[in-house]
């Protein structure tokens, strides 16, 4: 019992990864709030969860807002590249309403197709930029490459991804909301940065 209940033991050890994964989380939202910098937030978000999955973080304050700035150009590049692609296909989709359903069944079919791809693709691109060092450009091919390549674990991913917004809009709202605010993105992520883990290990260098 007394290594339960010390300062190094098991229940120390996840109270204090539960903490870490609520501060992550106020950071990510706040973070994000500008909107073009939720891509720098969701990198250090995952340059973090990565390290704290093998226990190699203990700052995460420090290492968060480190690795907000080292990443914030590139990233920032990325999600307005993604804005823009979203804005596009927003732009496809209300064209698509305007032409009847009969007429634009095909254009909209190829459009929720381009769309998946994208939202598949993008899934990897932030915790590939926390991972790995990357051009912009291989930053999309590798993540696009990475998502085809593991489709089963993509498909996962991006299905833990939406969860805490399918909680939010589908839910209770004000229950989904506080949990979302405490904590619902960053164990999503957190869950996600186990598989990323896995699938990057393949293309580390032995």
């Amino acid at each position: 019992m007394g290594g339960l209940f010390s300062a190094d033991g098991k229940l120390a050890q996840v109270l204090g990864k539960a903490a870490d994964l609520v501060i992550l989380n106020v950071l990510w939202i706040v973070c994000s709030i500008p909107v073009v910098t939720a891509g720098a937030a969701a990198t250090a978000f995952y340059t973090v969860a990565l390290k704290m999955i093998k226990n190699e973080e203990s700052y995460v304050f420090r290492s968060f807002f480190q690795a907000f700035k080292e990443n914030f150009k590139q990233a920032t590049v990325v999600t307005l590249i993604l804005l823009a692609v979203a804005a596009v296909l927003g732009c496809d989709f209300y064209v698509c309403t305007k032409m009847g359903l009969e007429k634009a069944r095909p254009l909209f079919i190829l459009f929720c197709v381009v769309a998946v791809f994208v939202y598949m693709g993008s899934c990897y691109m932030f915790p590939v930029m926390a991972f790995f060092e990357n051009s912009t450009k291989k930053v999309f091919k590798n993540s696009f490459l990475m998502a085809l390549a593991h489709l089963p674990f993509t498909i996962l991913i991006a299905v833990i991804s939406l969860l805490p917004w399918v909680f939010l809009f589908f839910g209770q709202f004000i229950a989904a909301a506080f949990f979302d605010l405490i904590a619902g993105f960053s164990i999503a992520g957190y869950i996600n940065a186990h598989i990323f883990r896995r699938i990057f290990k393949r293309y580390m260098p032995e």
